[in-house]
């Protein structure tokens, strides 16, 4: 892993996303490169805050255990994504999911391409701590509306999901389909009333 600047950094720094995207197809290694301040690819993808989320997957896809791996300040992809991309910004939400679930789906088994439905069955995903407010939008997912909706969004309390549509909604946009806010994290209801405990959901 040698420090310096590949053409695929000076690609990603100029915002070039056609060259990016022919420099990780001719070069691939170069994914697994750091410069001197210890930035591989995707921390300067996510540092312009303009990169879009086709971009990130393909950086992921090249490299993914980057998306675990600190630069020399000590900060991860996901961290400098957070700071980066506007709040208003059209890729934000996508973008940080890519990177908060990828990062989840390495680290739990390391030979998971993505995160997949193996990563939806495991209860490491979920926060040991609910939502603020919990907020009963439906019984049964708003996504396949068949499954009884027990998975409580955080930040924003709305229980609206199943564990089966999680991946094809939180996981690959980040967002609550019910008020589009940012998810960060998830609750499991069903492991609360499994084990007796009751919540009370406005």
């Amino acid at each position: 892993m040698g420090l310096t600047h590949t053409k695929l950094h000076w690609a990603i720094l100029e915002q070039d996303w056609k060259r990016t995207l022919d420099r990780l197809s001719k070069r691939p290694g170069e994914a697994f490169t750091s410069n001197p301040f210890g930035d591989l690819p995707l921390h300067l993808a996510c540092y312009g805050g303009n990169a879009p989320p086709y971009i990130i997957r393909a950086l992921i896809e090249a490299h993914p255990d980057s998306v675990r791996m600190e630069n020399k300040t000590g900060r991860v992809p996901l961290e400098l994504a957070s700071i980066n991309y506007r709040i208003d910004g059209p890729y934000r939400s996508e973008v940080l999911a890519l990177l908060r679930w990828h990062r989840l789906a390495r680290s739990l088994n390391p030979h998971l391409p993505a995160a997949s439905s193996v990563l939806t069955r495991s209860n490491h995903m979920f926060s040991e701590h609910p939502p603020v407010q919990l907020y009963h939008t439906s019984s049964h997912c708003v996504v396949c509306l068949e499954s009884p909706a027990s998975v409580a969004l955080i930040p924003c309390g709305h229980i609206c999901l199943c564990v089966d549509c999680v991946q094809v909604t939180v996981m690959k946009r980040g967002l609550c389909p019910v008020d589009r806010c940012e998810v960060e994290s998830l609750y499991n209801i069903r492991k609360v009333e499994d084990s007796g405990r009751t919540l009370e959901a406005t």
